[in-house]
């Protein structure tokens, strides 16, 4: 679905990623690991276009895509769900979905809309509340649910466990590995070992914004190396 080459992010003389190469195939979940500071956030804003790229070829769904902007790469089917969730705490949470179609249609979002409802009841019983209501787990929910309301061939996920409790994570790794299953091709940066370990099964490790070792996330975590240095030695 997706492939990267040599992509290279730079704020001003400051390069933050450099020649990072990855794949995303469709109905799987691609790990993006490594330390603070890595550049793990800086690759999925490189590859939508929030960052400056400095070279790099995209190509996504059989098309290249390295010209286009944030706004016809959304249209093409990549979404983002970013780190902290980002919602309109004062807005109602229908409000807040409504925003992930934003460019479409009244009949469109309708009935994407729907859809979601279908996908979480417990959304539809609690639409008109201020998203800044829910619990921290149920804020990652709509997070997720307003990414699909652009009907999304990739979603890229940033750090979606973080500040959650370990129920609440089991339950989004549920849900993710759901739509996942649909097809639906994902790019996960995430710090939580066990989310990981669940979810993907081949992963890149970044350090100091470039790509140090890939392949299967059990191999990448039975390498002492690899986990010491750049995931903690807690794996």
């Amino acid at each position: 679905m997706l492939t990267v080459t040599d992509l290279t992010v730079a704020f001003g003389n400051t390069v933050a990623v450099r020649d990072v190469a990855l794949t995303a195939a469709s109905g799987t979940v691609t790990g993006i690991l490594g330390a603070n500071g890595a550049g793990k956030t800086t690759t999925l804003l490189g590859i939508l276009g929030r960052v400056p790229r400095r070279s790099g070829t995209l190509t996504f769904d059989g098309r290249d895509v390295t010209g286009d902007d944030t706004g016809a790469l959304v249209r093409a089917g990549i979404a983002l769900c970013p780190e902290n969730r980002r919602l309109f705490p004062n807005m109602s949470i229908e409000d807040n979905l409504l925003l992930g179609a934003y460019g479409h249609g009244r009949k469109v979002r309708r009935e994407r809309l729907e859809r979601t409802y279908a996908r979480f009841g417990w959304i539809r019983d609690r639409a008109a509340e201020p998203a800044g209501r829910l619990s921290g787990g149920q804020q990652q929910g709509v997070a997720i649910a307003r990414a699909l309301m652009s009907d999304p061939k990739l979603v890229l996920l940033d750090e979606p466990s973080s500040g959650l409790s370990p129920v609440a994570v089991d339950e989004i790794g549920e849900l993710l590995a759901g739509i996942a299953a649909e097809g639906t091709a994902m790019l996960l940066v995430e710090q939580n070992v066990r989310l990981v370990r669940k979810l993907c099964s081949t992963a890149y490790v970044l350090a100091h914004g470039r790509v140090t070792a890939s392949g299967p996330v059990d191999e990448l975590f039975d390498d002492d190396s690899v986990s010491d240095a750049y995931l903690g030695k807690v794996v």
